[in-house]
């Protein structure tokens, strides 16, 4: 049943442009460097066709239908259409194209920061009006229509199952599966993968019938293999996205002919015969290379990478970015490196939970130029191989660009004097938790293994069970990751981890003199408002717990929210809600006492990363979940909280990301596009190079299995 909370979400026009720029960093390039970006960016956007089946049922026919009427006619003539002929006032015509906007940099109509639908203001019928009105309808109103009749529904519709990113037993959708598909369909096919030692990464799932399965793989090469499984019978169906992959492989054999040195050039074949085969452990391979090839002029990453998008949290949402070195904030970075193993002995949990020799990974600063997906991250830690980045070495990227600029008017729940403050230290405070967390919170903590042979990873005689004091007695087995063993909780799990590192590590005058040298005067600022940050955002993150199915849209916040409780029952009056008002409307305050960041706040968030680390460490989801559950609850106090964030809530900016032009074949352009919501639909529509066919015969041929149908039987 529908509850009253479910109301339309609609991307407000007043939502601002956050554009992430790079003019300058491309300018510093050399020709070869152009090129290879150019390549590798081509490949990024062919690839990114992808996220739009990953993001729900109906994204890539609309997808299709807004790219097709946005090739055929210019901006000013679909808008005098609207205006003149149909006759839109200007605020539906906005409505429109902020819709329209937000669908693409979301790759679909689920917001990638939160997994939660988003619809048009605009009216149905005139949303319809202008799609029958346009030149591409009247090219092929036929192909229009079979998109409308098959899916229109499902973009103005927001009541559950078509509100949430979820399993249709959880009462949402998700279109890396079938929707006959529950989670228990799903964990048996994840056992038969696991069982079969076969990635699911790359993989979308379809149950025939619940005797037959296809589990279909992104590659080039088409390819079926037949098992039996428990008397289930599971077809392996290789060649989906065949098309796209056969661009994707094209862009990344041109970019082979201007690679930097022998690790690129490795890692691009890699990811070369990854995407034609379909196979995972290519892409392993490539990440090998990758992490080897340390401090590049110009940085890459493509393939399927995060599992937030998936409700089993096992199969990877498609990416591809492009960026370009900052060479001063990397030297900081690098520093920062140097200097890891004396910050680490500073942690809180015993010494034989602590890796036995951290891998010094290549951190850089970066600005991005394309990032192919639907949403750019500020910090990432790759790659998300358990055994690669634990035996052999990871590597940090901040992307310093994609950060975005705090504007006074828009700093909420913070106490009116520290406002200032709070945007004067925004961007500084961030690369400091950042910093701190892909490095150090990431980077850190063993994983107590027992291995094939029956051989443990740790002196299982002498280390005890540091909250019981008793013998170890459970821990993960060989095929088991961090991932399989605490499932949806993972991703939550370990950026609440992360964070709290960062809170903790930057009480440090190490990590201080290190990131701000020569700035000790700014020092307790920059900690006291990178400590803020997170409180607020573990307050205004409370938009994205879904009170229905108590459970938290996205995992950054629901770490946030976590640590602003560890710090509320730290005690001391340390962090403190104020109730009040503003502007004749329910309104909260946070008050953190900035003298006892080093004091109280840092052995509360010390005690927390303690037991947090210790049952990852053990692989213990039981106590683990009992543990982080008792933080990330959300009780009726918070729950009226979120009914004042909700009513407070501003517009999430819409990401504007620009592109290269290729202007002969020795001569790459940095193209800008105009930060509105038309620029972002015309970067969009150059982004996928006018050749988008595919992506309507590639949702063509399944769309059948993937449309909910509430009414059909599991």
């Amino acid at each position: 049943s529908a509850s009253v909370d479910i109301k339309p979400d609609f991307v407000e026009v007043s939502s601002r442009v956050h554009s992430i720029e790079c003019a300058k960093a491309f300018s510093q390039l050399n020709p070869k460097e152009r090129a290879y970006a150019y390549y590798f960016t081509r490949a990024s956007w062919e690839g990114a066709k992808i996220c739009y089946f990953q993001r729900s049922y109906e994204a890539p026919a609309f997808f299709y239908l807004f790219q097709k009427i946005f090739i055929n006619q210019t901006i000013a003539d679909l808008k005098a259409l609207a205006i003149n002929d149909l006759k839109f006032t200007e605020t539906e015509w906005t409505q429109l194209v902020v819709y329209i906007a937000a669908f693409f940099q979301n790759c679909g109509n689920y917001k990638s920061f939160g997994d939660t639908k988003f619809v048009p203001e605009i009216s149905k019928d005139k949303f319809v009006a202008w799609i029958r009105a346009t030149k591409a309808y009247s090219i092929e109103s036929a192909r229009f229509e079979e998109i409308l009749d098959a899916a229109l529904l499902e973009i103005f519709e927001f009541r559950p199952p078509y509100f949430e990113l979820a399993f249709s037993d959880n009462n949402g959708a998700s279109s890396y599966y079938s929707y006959n598909m529950t989670s228990e369909d799903a964990e048996f096919i994840k056992q038969f993968l696991q069982e079969s030692n076969i990635s699911p990464l790359n993989t979308r799932v379809i149950k025939v019938n619940p005797k037959h399965y296809n589990i279909l793989f992104c590659s080039q090469e088409t390819l079926v293999k037949k098992f039996d499984f428990k008397g289930v019978t599971i077809e392996l169906h290789y060649g989906d996205f065949a098309p796209f992959m056969a661009k994707v492989v094209e862009n990344l054999k041109l970019a082979l002919n201007f690679v930097a040195n022998d690790h690129q050039k490795l890692m691009v074949q890699k990811y070369i015969e990854h995407f034609e085969s379909g196979d995972v452990n290519h892409h392993k391979d490539s990440q090998r290379h990758w992490i080897k090839d340390k401090g590049p002029v110009v940085e890459t990453n493509i393939g399927f990478i995060e599992v937030y998008l998936d409700p089993a949290k096992v199969r990877g949402e498609f990416e591809g970015f492009v960026a370009a070195v900052d060479k001063e904030a990397t030297k900081k970075l690098s520093d920062l490196v140097s200097n890891a193993e004396k910050l680490i002995a500073h942690l809180t949990w015993p010494k034989e939970f602590e890796i036995d020799v951290f891998s010094k990974p290549d951190f850089t600063s970066l600005e991005v130029i394309t990032f192919a997906c639907s949403g750019t991250p500020i910090g990432i830690n790759l790659p998300n191989y358990d055994d690669i980045t634990k035996n052999e070495g990871f590597k940090n990227v901040n992307l310093g660009n994609a950060y975005g600029k705090p504007k006074k008017e828009n700093v909420q729940y913070v106490v009116p004097e520290e406002i200032d403050l709070f945007v004067k230290y925004s961007h500084d405070s961030l690369f400091l938790i950042v910093a701190l967390h892909e490095l150090l919170g990431h980077g850190t903590g063993k994983l107590f293994v027992l291995d094939k042979e029956g051989k443990y990873n740790f002196d299982h005689e002498n280390v005890k069970h540091p909250l019981t004091g008793e013998k170890i007695t459970a821990c993960y087995k060989h095929n088991e990751t961090w991932g399989s063993k605490f499932g949806e909780l993972a991703s939550s799990y370990e950026e609440c981890r992360a964070d709290g590192v960062g809170l903790y590590l930057s009480c440090f005058d190490q990590a201080m003199e290190i990131l701000f040298p020569g700035r000790e005067s700014e020092w307790d600022d920059i900690r006291y408002i990178g400590w803020y940050e997170i409180m607020v955002s573990g307050l205004k993150g409370m938009v994205h717990y879904i009170k229905d199915s108590k459970k938290w849209g996205q995992a950054h916040v629901c770490a946030a929210y976590a640590l602003l409780q560890v710090c509320l029952q730290a005690g001391n009056d340390f962090l403190t809600i104020k109730e009040t008002t503003k502007d004749g409307k329910p309104y909260l305050v946070i008050n953190l006492d900035k003298s006892q960041i080093r004091t109280t706040g840092k052995k509360a968030v010390g005690d927390f990363l303690r037991e947090l680390q210790i049952h990852k460490t053990l692989g213990d989801f039981e106590g683990g979940s009992a543990f982080f559950g008792k933080y990330s609850a959300v009780d009726d106090r918070f729950l009226k909280y979120r009914e004042i964030m909700l009513a407070n809530k501003l517009p999430r900016a819409i990401e504007l990301i620009h592109d290269i032009s290729k202007v002969d074949d020795e001569n790459f352009e940095y193209k800008v596009f105009p930060e509105t919501f038309e620029g972002i639909i015309e970067s969009q529509i150059y982004h996928y190079q006018l050749a988008i066919d595919d992506v309507f015969e590639e949702w063509f041929k399944h769309k059948y299995h993937f449309r909910i149908r509430p009414t059909c039987s599991k």
